[in-house]
């Protein structure tokens, strides 16, 4: 009988790992005005290629000026990763989206967690707070701090948590829940 099971579980490990590796890797449609400039390099004759190149560099310059094309490098997705850590979008793949772990929980690119610096803070009653960052985002506590009040200068630490959840750890205190409100 065990080896019957050892068996069977050698061909579930094999199947398990060809569907998985015969599983075709979603990538992001390209626009069609970056297909039309990287058909440029199929252009045998040396003067219509460069002709093409500039016609659709051109298009590319104009569409950028008018907003309908925009061009991050991986620096500024990241940046923009973290300003926007916190809220609830629909899957985005160029910011991280699209794709779940083994859990179903969206995968998210570089930002799991972020650290900050606290710009302001007010006590919302009863042990809550709401506390601004140092990029303009504001957070607030879903659970009282029972130790010490947060203060202005002092980090805090924001970590994706559990279920789409947050928690937030002032500098010296314990992790709480936190909510993104802008």
């Amino acid at each position: 009988m065990k080896r019957l099971n050892t068996g069977l579980m050698g061909v579930f490990l094999c199947l398990t790992t060809a569907s998985a590796s015969a599983a075709p890797q979603r990538q992001q449609p390209r626009p069609e005005i970056f297909t039309d400039l990287l058909q440029c390099r199929s252009i045998a004759q040396d003067a219509e290629r460069l002709a093409c190149f500039d016609r659709q560099v051109g298009a590319i310059d104009a569409a950028a000026q008018r907003d309908e094309v925009v061009v991050l490098d991986k620096s500024e997705l990241n940046k923009t990763r973290k300003t926007l850590f916190g809220f609830s979008f629909p899957k985005l793949p160029f910011l991280g989206g699209g794709e779940e772990d083994d859990s179903g929980e969206a995968k998210v690119d570089g930002v799991d967690q972020i650290e900050a610096v606290i710009t302001s803070v007010r006590s919302l009653g009863y042990g809550k707070w709401q506390i601004g960052l140092e990029d303009g985002a504001v957070w607030a506590t879903t659970e009282a701090i029972s130790a010490r009040d947060p203060k202005v200068g002092q980090k805090i630490e924001l970590k994706r948590a559990a279920m789409g959840s947050f928690m937030g750890k002032v500098e010296g205190g314990r992790a709480v829940r936190m909510k993104r409100v802008s």
